[in-house]
């Protein structure tokens, strides 16, 4: 049942990067939509509400939990530090979105390591027709394969 908030989060993040999508072309990078939505709270507000609803529920699935940590936690100071262009919080965005990155990418590996290549095959093959945006490919093939790696593993406990 603690995973249905993450899923619908979820959910609610990439039908807000579906819309931003249409409207404004694909961004390069998700953190991106922060600055072409006028600097809206929204995508932030999102992105660390999606970290905190993983976090217990990651925490509950065992495995290595400080790599959960770390990936919640980078992902929640990615959007309390959405500014990335502005001196002051570039280093805090880069740095927690590199962490989140690699921690999440790990935490699925010592999970359910097929996830991960599936997610890896599919931002290949992303990246490769749409080199323009290899980063934004990246980025939602990590968060859908910590998602699913979230859902079979709750289902199958």
């Amino acid at each position: 049942m603690m995973v249905v908030c993450p899923i619908f989060l979820y959910a609610v993040t990439l039908l807000n990067i579906a819309l931003y999508s249409r409207n404004m072309g694909r961004p390069t990078m998700i953190s991106e939509m922060y600055y072409g939505m006028g600097r809206s709270l929204l995508l932030p507000c999102l992105l660390v509400a999606l970290a905190l609803s993983f976090l217990p529920t990651m925490l509950a699935l065992g495995g290595q939990q400080w790599l959960a940590f770390l990936t919640c936690m980078g992902l929640a100071f990615v959007g309390a530090a959405p500014a990335y262009l502005s001196e002051g919080e570039r280093s805090v965005h880069k740095g927690a979105a590199i962490v989140s990155a690699f921690a999440g990418t790990l935490w699925c590996l010592t999970m359910e390591p097929c996830v991960v290549g599936v997610a890896a095959l599919m931002a290949i093959i992303a990246t490769l027709t749409d080199r323009r945006c290899w980063l934004f490919w990246c980025e939602i093939c990590t968060m859908t394969a910590v998602l699913a790696t979230v859902v079979i593993k709750t289902l199958a406990s």
